[in-house]
């Protein structure tokens, strides 16, 4: 399973700041993952946080994990709410 390739779509809830993107995008990289697209909702202002929609490149399982699990150590990220393999 960890040497499968396929696209990735996360969906998070992240605070609204700037850089948090950036942050991401450089555990991402780090895993040799490509972004093919972000799209960022408006923030709820009640609870300052932001939705982040990101679908990735092919990559490998394995790297996707190692990756998920970074994200997921981030302070800024509250929350990855969805996380799907994407067969294309």
């Amino acid at each position: 399973m960890s040497e499968i390739e396929t696209r990735y779509y996360m969906r998070m809830n992240v605070a609204d700041q700037a850089g948090v993107l950036g942050k991401i995008s450089k555990i991402l990289g780090d895993h040799d993952i490509s972004i093919s697209s972000v799209i960022q909702k408006e923030s709820d202002p009640s609870t300052q946080l932001a939705e982040i929609v990101i679908m990735t490149h092919r990559a490998k399982e394995k790297y996707m994990q190692q990756a998920l699990d970074e994200t997921k150590q981030l302070s800024v990220v509250k929350e990855i709410s969805n996380f799907v393999r994407v067969e294309a």
